[in-house]
Order: structure tokens, then sequence, then C-alpha cells
């Protein structure tokens, strides 16, 4: 229905002369069977799936590109760089810190509970009192606020400074 509407009003815009440019490409949706083959070839090669945590539901490879889809290639290659990097930084979330690193990079995130519960859906999976107390949270933190951190996760825990 979204992908409708969205037709819809491209067509509305086009009626009243503007150009919509172009309109012929495929903007939604995940990117086609060649490039997932050539991600899961390169994730094969680097051996991926043996990175992933033993709590997680899911091989990294799968994971990634069905979050990410293209996207998922800049995560390969920050692991190639770094392995530690798909060290799960919030026990029971699986979100990795390359995940968050592409998150703090590519979305305008400017509050903590904005990640946590809408753009990771995290605090829907993890108790409260365990995000509270895990330690990657602040880790999460100065990943996505830089300078900001601190205040950051206080407003989050709802603390006053």
């Amino acid at each position: 229905d979204c992908l409708n509407v969205g037709d819809e009003v491209a067509q509305w815009i086009e009626r009243l002369g503007i150009a919509i440019p172009q309109a012929d490409n495929k903007w939604y949706g995940e990117p086609g069977a060649e490039l997932r083959d050539e991600f899961m070839l390169q994730a094969r090669l680097m051996d991926l799936d043996a990175l992933t945590d033993p709590s997680s539901s899911e091989p990294l490879s799968e994971r990634f590109w069905r979050r990410y889809g293209e996207s998922a290639f800049g995560l390969l290659e920050r692991i190639r760089e770094d392995e530690s990097c798909v060290e799960l930084l919030i026990e029971n979330a699986e979100y990795t810190r390359c995940e968050i690193e592409l998150a703090a990079r590519r979305e305008m995130i400017v509050k903590l509970e904005d990640f946590m519960r809408r753009r990771s859906k995290i605090e829907q999976v993890v108790r409260r009192e365990d995000l509270e107390k895990a330690p990657g949270l602040r880790e999460a933190c100065d990943i996505l606020f830089e300078g900001g951190a601190q205040e950051r996760l206080r407003e989050y825990l709802g603390k006053q400074s």
C-alpha cells in the first residue's frame, strides 16, 4: 500500500508539470540477487559467520544483508580493518560495534532513545534494567554522539546533571 501511495504521489507531481528524475528507478526493496550473491561470497571468503556471537539468533552474513542491503559491503570492509568491531556491545541486543558505527554515519540520531527504541528496537528486546547496567551502552553513546555522549546517556537514563 505504501508503495502504491508513493507511485500515486509521483504521478500527481508529474501532472503538475514537475519532472520526476529517474522515474523508472526502483527506490525500494532489497538489491538484486546478483549483489546479494556477491556479498555472500565476500562474507564466506572472510569467514564472517565464524565471528557471529554464540548468543546471536542468525549468522552475521544473513543479518547484515537483511538489515543493510548494499550498505553491508561497508561493514565487511570495516571488519577487514578490525575484527573486534563485530563484538556485540549490549548483551542480547544483537548489534555489533560496526553496525552502531554505520548508524552514526548514515542516520541523524540525536537522542539515544531514538536509536534504542525506534531505529534498532533494542529497547523492545532487552529489559530496561539490563540496558542500564550494560557496559556497552556507554560505548554505543560514544560512537553515536562523540562529544555529547555523557549528556545523551544521562538524558536516556533519566538522571539530572
